[in-house]
């Protein structure tokens, strides 16, 4: 944490939380006194011994898959709900966007919702009369303010919610993955307000699996798995022992796939019954083409050619795929090309050998193609690779996967973006190295 951030606002010391998890229906009053036993359940530890503090102005990241506990501790930080062991301290006024809308009344406008949620902040009438023009505004929802909010849609009523929480001159600001309110604009001016928010000092406690939010947003972070607290500390540190942590998971996971699917089907081409008697792939994924040549099976490998599905910043990656030619040309020239997207659809880069001035590509009527990336200069996340191999002029497409499989990136360098460029920094015309 840095020096500037003395005062600690949020301590939570030894906190546990647990929930019952019943393996049947639970029983009525009657059906207990008539059977004379009580459900079979067995105890889930939501939240198990986590200690941590959070500093005076300071934005702290809670990161996590689902079902660590994180939303369960904000609302303990809230006081929407309560621990069973420990206890959490907090020093200021507590803003919340975890349940947005939390406490409106459906029968009410959306104004008067707004004068009952600030009235519960400790706001006047005549300080909410100041205030309303603003928070309509940044709502979006001049012409409807006045409806009741049963006639509002969902997005409506989580933008009057967010335009009420941020207004209400909170110290301390809690947020859970919130920021996809409404439309793409509105989205925008939501991240940005949070951003104006702590940039005036108020404290913030994030819940988000957006690591690029940690990354800009976050000066420290605590990573929470089935309950407990596996580290704390430098938001990317953490973020890469969690990108790691869930490659790894990731890969036994795919691994136990591949033996449940290779149990299933002894083979991986299987016949079509066609007057072509052309053969067809089941398993790789969505994907087009007319056929003519197909792809038969995909491994990723590393520099020992070891297959697997996670890499570092920087490792050897090689994309090896199995063909067959399906029509009846000696040698067959095709153009062939890559592409890789990360998980929010952006195209991190594609190229194909046309594009490369390779003209005249020759395949067999069956074989292998690789992908060698010597440098895999991807920074963490997770992605996916796909292949094609079409006509040359790339008027027939032969076989496409736009995603033939995936893999996640990890690193232990801390810079941000999406990829890794070579450089050199040169100070004096002395090169510094690492």
């Amino acid at each position: 944490m840095k020096n500037k951030y003395n005062e600690t606002v949020i301590k939570v010391e030894n906190v546990t939380k647990k929930f019952k998890l019943y393996r049947d229906k639970p029983m009525t009053l009657k059906e207990k006194v008539i059977k004379r036993v009580n459900n079979s359940y067995e105890e889930f530890f939501a939240l198990n011994d986590v200690s941590f503090e959070v500093k005076k102005g300071s934005t702290l990241g809670l990161i996590g898959k689902n079902g660590s506990g994180k939303s369960t501790l904000l609302k303990m930080i809230n006081r929407t709900m309560f621990p069973d062991n420990g206890e959490i301290t907090i020093k200021g006024k507590v803003a919340s966007l975890i349940e947005l809308g939390a406490g409106f009344h459906p029968e009410l406008s959306g104004r008067e919702n707004i004068y009952n949620n600030a009235t519960i902040f400790g706001f006047s009438k005549k300080e909410i009369d100041k205030r309303i023009p603003e928070i309509i505004a940044f709502s979006e929802l001049e012409k409807f303010i006045d409806n009741t909010l049963r006639t509002y849609s969902s997005g409506m009523y989580a933008r009057l919610a967010f335009s009420v929480a941020i207004h209400v001159d909170a110290d301390i600001l809690l947020v859970d993955e919130i920021l996809g309110v409404g439309d793409i604009n509105f989205q925008a001016k939501c991240a940005n307000k949070i951003y104006e928010m702590k940039n005036s000092g108020i404290t913030i406690l994030l819940v988000t699996h957006d690591m690029s939010t940690v990354d800009r947003l976050c000066d420290y972070s605590v990573w929470l798995d089935h309950g407990e607290k596996v580290a704390e500390g430098n938001p990317k540190e953490i973020e890469n022992l969690y990108l790691k942590y869930m490659s790894e998971e990731r890969d036994e996971r795919q691994k136990l796939e591949e033996e449940i699917y290779n149990e299933k089907n002894e083979v991986i081409v299987e016949e079509v019954s066609n007057p072509t008697d052309r053969k067809t792939i089941s398993h790789l994924g969505e994907h087009y083409g007319n056929g003519d040549v197909i792809f038969t099976s995909c491994r990723l490998l590393d520099e020992r050619g070891v297959d697997r599905r996670s890499f570092n910043t920087g490792q050897k990656m090689k994309l090896q795929v199995e063909y067959l030619s399906q029509v009846d040309i000696e040698n067959l020239q095709v153009n062939l090309g890559f592409e890789i997207h990360n998980n929010q659809g952006i195209h991190v880069y594609g190229t194909n050998t046309a594009r490369e001035g390779f003209s005249s590509l020759n395949i067999k009527s069956e074989g292998i193609i690789e992908v060698e990336l010597n440098n895999l200069s991807l920074l963490p996340g997770d992605y996916s690779i796909g292949i094609a191999v079409s006509d040359l002029e790339e008027k027939a497409v032969y076989d496409y996967y736009k995603k033939i499989t995936e893999f996640k990136v990890y690193s232990n360098i801390y810079d941000i973006g999406l990829v890794r460029l070579e450089h050199k920094f040169i100070v004096d015309n002395e090169v510094i190295n690492n």
